[in-house]
């Protein structure tokens, strides 16, 4: 026998349409009012009939990822925050990846709208302000940036403090001595990018220290990028004391190109990271970072779309999550 909202409503005590908002992921209702519902109807073995509700609704229940490298565990773990999130709310997820390609995300755009989705999560290609990115402007869905920040796009950003963070781990190193201090810095138009470097040079503004513009090199965020570039500063002899990097994969090839060089860290060099991915952990040494939430990131995503969806006059909002340094045994 099919289970129905009246069975519910009659297991839970609330009305049968509180129960179909609640099982909606409606945030009218309140939280503990939708998990006992929710958890009502899974014990139950309630099934929606998703596709009748998407066509009452006009609402396909289905929403477009759009992830820049399907490779790197940053994008991984703001995927598992969405997923948990649609989840809650019987919303479906369609993944892809750009793999930085600005026509392949064009044309994720465009199949997402093709597919009806109801909005799109992006974590767009490396080059934040290229016109590509426009074809965002002309959507009548609504659209989300978890951890990235693009000016004049409308769209909801949901952010991570990039100067902030980045400030303490300057500041850290300064008051440790080091005043030679490589910064392997990433993309140079993304926002994560600027931000991180204002960051730095606050840090150093502070400390009413020059800041050598020598000692900051671009990369794309990949592993070998750390390893190559550090292996250039030392080729150079630049005498640095601390590396400082965009994420932590920059700062695993930073560790591999130091322990080939018969460097000690952190007794010769100090490393800092960002990001703490869950393998930064378990490195040797393990790696001094800088926590982002990013499953969090992807769940507040999520759930801010919803919320658009459910109301479009909702005005398109920044939340900002602050940062936190994480210290292991590649920092003193």
């Amino acid at each position: 026998m099919s289970i129905l909202l009246k069975d519910i409503a009659a297991a839970t005590g609330f009305s049968i349409n509180t129960v179909s908002r609640a099982l909606r992921g409606d945030q009218k209702i309140s939280a503990e009012s939708r998990t006992k519902i929710q958890e009502s109807a899974k014990m139950l073995g309630y099934m929606p009939n998703s596709i009748a509700a998407s066509m009452r609704s006009n609402h396909s229940k289905m929403v477009g990822i759009i992830s820049a490298d399907s490779a790197n565990p940053f994008f991984s773990e703001v995927v598992r925050g969405i997923e948990e999130m649609a989840s809650k709310a019987d919303y479906h997820i369609l993944l892809a990846s750009t793999e930085e390609s600005m026509q392949k995300e064009c044309d994720l755009i465009r199949m997402f709208l093709c597919r009806k989705v109801d909005g799109i999560i992006s974590m767009p290609v490396f080059d934040t302000n290229s016109k590509h990115l426009q074809l965002y402007q002309g959507l009548d869905i609504p659209f989300i940036f978890p951890g990235r920040r693009l000016e004049g796009l409308g769209g909801h950003s949901i952010l991570h403090n990039d100067r902030d963070g980045q400030r303490q781990v300057i500041s850290h190193f300064i008051s440790n001595g080091h005043t030679k201090i490589l910064y392997i810095a990433g993309p140079k138009k993304i926002s994560n990018t600027i931000d991180r470097l204002a960051g730095l040079a606050e840090a150093y503004s502070n400390a009413e220290l020059e800041l050598d513009p020598d000692y900051i090199v671009e990369a794309s965020g990949h592993i070998e990028d750390g390893y190559y570039l550090t292996n250039q500063a030392l080729n150079r002899g630049m005498g640095f004391t601390a590396v400082a990097c965009f994420n932590d994969m920059l700062a695993m090839g930073v560790l591999k190109s130091l322990y080939e060089n018969n460097l000690r860290v952190p007794e010769d060099i100090e490393v800092f990271g960002y990001d703490n991915l869950y393998m930064s952990q378990f490195m040797q040494p393990s790696l001094s970072t800088v926590d982002v939430p990013k499953y969090r990131l992807g769940y507040v995503a999520m759930e801010t779309l919803i919320e658009h969806i459910q109301d479009p006059s909702l005005e398109y909002i920044t939340k900002d999550f602050p940062t936190r340094l994480i210290f292991r045994e590649t920092t003193r």
